[in-house]
């Protein structure tokens, strides 16, 4: 288990059952205008996101409902939906937003959102990851 997961998996506030159940979306592709400088501001930017939600996942597991558990596939779209409206300048703060969105379903405790933003380095691949917990303020 890495590192990131273990900090993952203590701020999620998890109850005895489902303690280390997730939701994940790897990968998700999130269209946005996003940066600090001015022709960045001009376009439209492609950035990736992997999001983990900590979630009980025993009622669904015993139920096969949808009803009781995230739908991931509507997840994707009001995460989209919040990428495509927002006009930040830094990651940080569309991670918060998308974490926010996350966090409006009450049976998430945790979400942990990572975004990747191709090409703003040279040579490298930036990320800003972030874990939020429910109940708990950002400072």
């Amino acid at each position: 288990m890495q590192k990131s997961e273990k900090k993952f998996q203590r701020a999620s506030g998890r109850s005895a059952e489902g303690a280390d159940d997730r939701v994940s979306l790897l990968g998700l592709s999130l269209r946005t205008t996003i940066g600090v400088y001015p022709e960045e501001r001009r376009v439209f930017r492609d950035l990736e996101a992997d999001v983990r939600l900590s979630v009980g996942l025993g009622a669904a597991g015993r139920s096969d409902d949808l009803a009781d558990t995230v739908d991931y596939a509507s997840l994707a779209e009001r995460l989209r939906a919040v990428a495509a409206a927002s006009r930040f300048r830094l990651l940080e703060a569309l991670a918060e937003a998308l974490a926010a969105e996350a966090l409006r379903d009450p049976r998430v405790g945790a979400v942990e959102i990572a975004l990747r933003k191709p090409g703003a380095v040279p040579d490298a691949l930036a990320e800003v990851r972030i874990v939020r917990r429910r109940g708990r303020a950002v400072r």
